[in-house]
């Protein structure tokens, strides 16, 4: 695997960057670094909510030389990207990995600067990557627009979904949801400033060809792509989410959208939500503004203790209103939303 394309990794965490930095900086060869990242996700799902995992799984995780190769070249290709590691190469997939697991990498001067920062301030060293990724990854800052983090254009993005139950009980069949769709989300959207529009026909359109080029692939190797409810709705919203993006000027396709979210939610630029009061929507809305200057950039959060007595009194103040009368209970998705 070679380095090139402003394509987002399939990271599903940034921390991944930092794991494997790390171990590159370490001069630990390809198999060890794996080994690093398994242990990364295995401390994670043992602080997990529920149930311990089972050690029996970390030990088939570790003994595993295909386990997570994928993930390690992703994040040691975006490192290259990025400028911390010299280019070299990678196994293009978990088959080929034995023969690079011997394999070491080479940090670069900026990569040392990275990894060192880390250890004495891992804030900083954080703000000092975001810049590297706005840059190399014109996708993640079309995503940063959207939800008004770059720029003045607003400061949310909101993409309506149907739920399955709002159709009529004696006819809720993929069809019918298909013949709803547009309808309703041109109806949310008449309905208020969601930073993007669309008629009921486009997004018809649009959801049903989605859902039919899935389909025919599915149906050539003589599997069903839409087993349950859930899948199919699901997929319904991932065409929903490409239209809404492609809309605001944002060709990325629903994947890259779940990866820049991630992203930014860890880099405390914007967040989002499927639970808030109103007509059922993934709601995004930025938690910072990103401002370019004389090729500078500079990150103004709403943290801090200032930002948190104003939540904090917000908070109080809907949770007066919404006190449902002779009790001191509050429903909890109104204090989500809040």
């Amino acid at each position: 695997m070679t380095v090139g394309g402003q394509g987002l990794p399939r990271l599903q965490e940034l921390v991944y960057l930092e794991t494997i930095a790390r171990a590159v900086a370490a001069g630990l060869p390809f198999e060890q670094i794996r080994l690093a990242l398994v242990d990364h996700i295995w401390s994670v799902r043992q602080a997990a909510p529920g149930d311990p995992p089972d050690p029996a799984e970390y030990r088939a995780w570790r003994g595993d030389e295909k386990k997570y190769v994928r993930n390690v070249t992703d994040a040691i290709k975006e490192l290259m990207r990025l400028g911390f590691v010299e280019n070299a190469m990678l196994p293009s997939s978990g088959k080929s990995a034995y023969a690079h697991k011997d394999a070491t990498y080479q940090t670069t001067a900026a990569g040392r600067e990275w990894v060192s920062l880390l250890e004495t301030d891992r804030r900083a060293a954080y703000d000092d990557l975001l810049p590297r990724l706005v840059l190399a990854h014109p996708g993640f800052t079309c995503f940063l627009t959207t939800v008004g983090t770059i720029g003045d254009r607003r400061t949310s993005f909101v993409v309506p979904l149907l739920r399955w139950g709002e159709l009529p009980e004696r006819q809720r069949s993929q069809q019918a949801y298909r013949a709803a769709i547009g309808d309703y989300v041109a109806g949310a959207l008449a309905s208020s400033d969601l930073g993007w529009i669309a008629d009921a026909t486009e997004i018809t359109a649009s959801v049903n060809d989605y859902l039919d080029r899935i389909l025919a692939r599915a149906q050539a190797r003589g599997k069903d792509p839409f087993p349950t409810v859930r899948t199919f709705t699901q997929t319904c919203e991932e065409a929903l989410v490409r239209l809404a993006l492609s809309k605001a000027g944002c060709a990325i396709d629903y994947v890259s959208m779940e990866i820049a979210r991630r992203w930014s939610r860890w880099l405390g630029l914007a967040s989002f939500t499927y639970h808030a009061p109103g007509h059922n929507a993934l709601r995004f809305w930025n938690t910072a503004r990103i401002e370019l200057t004389g090729g500078r950039m500079t990150v103004v959060r709403r943290a801090g203790g200032e930002w948190r007595d104003q939540a904090l009194d917000a908070l109080y103040e809907h949770c007066q209103q919404a006190r449902t009368s002779g009790t001191t209970y509050v429903p909890v998705w109104e204090v989500r939303a809040c």
